[in-house]
């Protein structure tokens, strides 16, 4: 099976997905920020659909509880970084830290592989 690849940016202390500005310790723009997570959970959890894996299943081979993949999963719990690699290993992804001013080119380069895959010999 092909790895995909979901490409992020870190701050110190919160995980996101294409994300271009970083929090002030204001309580509302870190609670904002965290929302911004959901596009990555969103992904997870749509791979785990399409092979037909149980949150159970998923969690049992990530060494998760189940509670914790649905909490996930129902923007109910704010994951670790660890949580988040182990889902993603299981579902045959990859986390890929990506420094802010590069992800551009990132992504640029994720289509032209993309394309390539696809493209008939």
């Amino acid at each position: 099976m092909a790895r995909q690849r979901l490409t992020l940016a870190t701050t110190v202390t919160t995980l996101f997905l294409h994300r271009t500005a970083m929090p002030d310790s204001s309580s509302s723009q870190v609670s904002d920020a965290l929302t911004s997570i959901t596009p990555l959970i969103a992904t997870l959890a749509q791979a785990r659909k399409q092979q037909q894996m149980t949150q159970a299943e998923l969690a049992s081979q990530a060494g998760l509880s189940r509670m914790t993949v649905q909490r996930l999963e129902s923007n109910g719990l704010d994951p670790r970084l660890s949580t988040l690699h182990e889902m993603a290993r299981v579902l045959g992804y990859v986390l890929l830290a990506v420094p802010q001013g590069a992800e551009n080119r990132v992504q640029q380069a994720l289509q032209q592989h993309r394309t390539a895959e696809t493209a008939p010999l």
